[in-house]
């Protein structure tokens, strides 16, 4: 008798294969297709992602590669680039496995795209960066942001600097009223001391952080997934880091504070822990809410691994240290003790919640279908994936690195003015969620 699978484990197969193909359609970047290159870039980006998942099946690829084509030709209308674009892709991919390199290559193939496709996209924010900011109106956080760091370029103290731009925001001349509103000095004083003096250089880091967090994601897929499936998480999040890389946002120190946080953790996971406490340290005094993940990383850690919980009490008494600091700093200018114990609360916060769930989800082609409460649902079955099948404490870290958030914000925030919110946590959950695979995954 021919030995077959049984029906479970064929049903298992195709479920895992399904899901590949959903996570490919998902994260298929939504991209301004009036530009050649980033038409080009785009499809790119999906047929060379598809080649390397499904490289060995080739009827999958196909498959997924007419569907995905399928939905841009009928959301966005059919362009000629799109087949630039994939052939492109093909021809790139087909030759790096050729050669040997495409496990090895395939991570800085998407590093180079992000660099290329947002340096192509965001001649627009690049203009403002060079520009002069006494001619410069600006009506919006990143505005005051960058008008801070201009005006601590021409050494005014960062207090002073933050209180002259909150004032000089147009239309309203007034000040932040409660100290949760002022941002900690760490990230302006490291923009300070960048080689150049001009908001470029801040681009240019920006950048390179970005490109770092997609390398993390990258090991981070390889390990929980496997060489084939690696590359899902950069993917996914590709699309997310994309907006910041042609937006005048990636001033909010959000974007300066998640993946240094990300990369931490990771490092904590495979136990360097000396340079994971440096970077956690770094991490929550750039933006104060990560003292709440690290907290209850602490508690967690403590209760369980007493010798590595002593790791994060340098990280939350460094943030200590530097909090009483501003604070007292803050009080020239508000009444900073007296708003302390009085943060901003929600009313609807089912409704906040859903609105950092929709920040910049626009970047993905099926923003309508609403992908991100897809990958909060998935995340949370890729922790449970991790739990179960590597390690019980990872598993609970990764948790505690996102769920806290929303759970906060059901609570803590403002309508509709604080939807930015979602880039705490949201790079977090793009990561996890193809590791939702794990559990479909087939073992010999």
């Amino acid at each position: 008798m021919i030995p077959t699978m049984p029906i479970f484990g064929l049903l298992k197969n195709k479920v895992h294969i399904l899901l590949i193909n959903l996570f490919l359609l998902v994260g298929a970047p939504n991209l301004g297709f009036e530009n050649l290159l980033t038409s080009i870039l785009a499809l790119f980006l999906v047929t060379f992602v598809s080649f390397v998942v499904f490289r060995d099946k080739l009827i999958y690829m196909l498959l997924t590669l007419t569907t995905i084509l399928a939905f841009y030709t009928f959301l966005k209308g059919f362009h000629i680039y799109f087949a630039v674009g994939m052939i492109c892709g093909f021809f790139i991919t087909y030759f790096l496995n050729f050669i040997g390199l495409i496990k090895r290559s395939a991570i800085f193939v998407i590093i180079v795209t992000f660099l290329a496709l947002s340096w192509a996209s965001s001649a627009p924010v690049r203009g403002v960066l060079s520009s002069d900011l006494s001619k410069y109106a600006y009506n919006n956080d990143p505005g005051v942001f960058l008008k801070t760091y201009y005006l601590i370029e021409q050494n005014v103290n960062y207090y002073d600097a933050l209180n002259s731009a909150q004032l000089g925001r147009f239309g309203q001349h007034i000040v932040n009223g409660d100290v949760w509103g002022w941002r900690l000095p760490t990230i302006f004083y490291i923009w300070k001391y960048l080689p150049s003096s001009s908001g470029l250089s801040i681009y240019a880091l920006f950048l390179i952080l970005a490109s770092a967090l997609l390398l993390v994601s990258y090991k981070i897929g390889r390990r929980y997934l496997g060489a084939r499936l690696a590359i899902l998480p950069s993917y996914l999040l590709f699309p997310y880091l994309h907006y910041a890389g042609r937006d005048q946002t990636f001033l909010q120190t959000e974007w300066w504070s998640v993946p240094i946080f990300v990369i931490a953790i990771y490092l904590f996971i495979t136990r360097k822990h000396f340079y994971s406490i440096i970077l956690l340290s770094l991490t929550v005094l750039i933006r104060e809410v990560y003292i709440f993940p690290i907290g209850l990383i602490f508690i967690y850690l403590f209760i369980t691994q007493k010798k590595n919980s002593r790791l994060f009490l340098i990280p939350i008494i460094a943030f200590l240290i530097l909090f009483i600091f501003h604070i007292s700093r803050v009080n020239y200018y508000i009444d900073a003790y007296g708003t302390l114990l009085s943060p901003r609360v929600v009313s609807n916060g089912l409704l906040f919640v859903q609105q950092t769930l929709a920040f910049a989800s626009w970047e993905y082609l099926l923003f309508q279908f609403r992908p991100f409460i897809i990958f909060l649902v998935a995340s949370l079955f890729g922790c449970f994936y991790i739990y179960k099948n590597i390690n019980k404490n990872e598993g609970i870290l990764w948790t505690l690195t996102f769920l806290p958030f929303p759970i906060a914000f059901l609570r803590f925030g403002t309508l509709p003015y604080n939807d930015y919110w979602g880039i705490i946590y949201m790079p977090t959950i793009i990561i996890l969620a193809p590791l939702l695979l794990g559990l479909f995954k087939q073992r010999p």
